[in-house]
């Protein structure tokens, strides 16, 4: 059987998309008081926005205190769905859309009863070239597409149209643009309102034939080599952040964080790290936890001269820790370290002692210990979850 292969944009477009037309009201009808779990036939399902008019190219969603819904297209517009299903724009940013780029993910303020303020993560036009960026040349050819993408506070009026003039930048995420893939950025918050911004690796996986993407060949473009992102502890790419955001923008570090401030060669925002695409995540109110739905590389077979083969994962953060990428996967299933000038495979890595030695690292060269993949999956590895599209989606 064919198994599912790279999860580009479009299936994350897809799942978006299934998720706002699809599961936004969906209310549990009266339970039995000893019934442990609600059942299937409980809930109604009810589409409130479907279609390209409705939707565009759906990227993430978030639920306003009165049910209203906010939600993202990846060309730049901001849209509202109110209960009763009705959707206009609520406001459009002007974003750079090659490939995954563009508008992202969008959170809502605790306070925001109060002060009506939102957050969204997009990519900025700014003077990036047209097209695609070189797979090989030099630094000065590279140069000219390297960008960022960024997470900004917003006003959302009374009469749910966005201010664009609030605007107050919170944090740039650097880019490498014009190549493919893992940009996305979901906004989740905590009980004590602390935010978190999930982040991709920004790394090209489809010259790895399915494995670990650490070419670091002089003549290659960095975005092959995602060393230089996910492990790299100076580098905001491939991570989970945890900021405090106030209502000027700025933000202060909570404390726990992996790096504490002030640690050379790291950034205190990170919370976790080595995440391939963190597509989405969520945050449990009650115990902290975050979960993450992680999107993991496509080959179909393992290798004894690579490393395993492609599966997916949720994963569970009790506390911050680095999980693995791209070094490990699963559950601490490591990859070989390949060199690929010669197209020959050195030891496996350590994922209890993992080390960047990258040409591309400009962070830590030992890493804090790979935490394995609370829940590994890979067809139907996992029964209960079926056998067919892997598109982990947090929970």
């Amino acid at each position: 059987m064919p198994r599912r292969r790279h999860r580009s944009r479009s299936l994350l477009a897809l799942v978006a998309g299934a998720l706002i037309a699809g599961t936004i009201s969906a209310v549990p009808a009266a339970a039995h008081p000893d019934d442990p779990h609600p059942t299937d036939d409980m809930f109604q399902q009810v589409a409130l926005a479907k279609g390209a008019d409705e939707v565009g190219e759906p990227m993430s969603l978030a639920v306003l205190p009165d049910r209203q819904v906010l939600h993202t297209s990846r060309d730049g517009t901001l849209r509202i769905t109110d209960a009763a299903g009705d959707t206009k724009v609520a406001g459009k940013l002007d974003v750079y859309t090659h490939d995954e780029e563009g508008l992202q993910g969008v959170g809502i303020d605790p306070d925001f009863a109060e002060n009506r303020a939102i957050y969204l993560y997009y990519s900025p036009v700014l003077d990036t070239p047209a097209g695609d960026a070189p797979e090989t040349g030099t630094a000065a050819d590279f140069a000219p597409f390297d960008g960022y993408n960024r997470l900004s506070r917003f006003t959302l009026k009374e009469d749910g149209t966005l201010d664009k003039a609030s605007e107050k930048k919170v944090l740039d995420i650097e880019t490498n643009r014009g190549l493919c893939c893992h940009v996305g950025g979901d906004i989740a918050f905590d009980a004590d309102g602390n935010l978190y911004l999930s982040t991709g690796d920004d790394t090209n996986p489809f010259a790895s034939d399915g494995y670990t993407p650490i070419d670091e060949r002089p003549n290659r473009n960095p975005a092959f080599d995602a060393r230089r992102t996910s492990g790299n502890t100076n580098d905001l790419r491939g991570k989970v952040l945890r900021i405090k955001v106030a209502d000027d923008g700025s933000y202060t570090v909570p404390e726990g964080n992996l790096f504490a401030p002030g640690t050379a060669k790291t950034r205190p925002e990170i919370y976790g790290m080595g995440f391939r695409n963190p597509f989405r995540i969520n945050v449990d109110q009650k115990t902290g936890i975050v979960y993450v739905g992680e999107y993991g590389p496509d080959a179909g077979a393992a290798s004894e001269t690579r490393g395993p083969s492609g599966q997916v994962e949720f994963a569970r953060m009790t506390e911050a820790g680095n999980f693995g990428w791209p070094y490990c996967t699963g559950d601490n299933d490591a990859y070989r370290d390949y060199d690929f000038a010669t197209g020959t495979s050195g030891p496996a890595f350590d994922c209890a002692a993992p080390k960047n030695e990258s040409r591309h690292n400009t962070g830590l060269t030992d890493l804090p210990p790979s935490q394995a993949a609370w829940i590994p999956y890979d067809g139907n590895s996992v029964p209960e979850f079926g056998d067919g599209s892997e598109s982990p989606m947090g929970g």
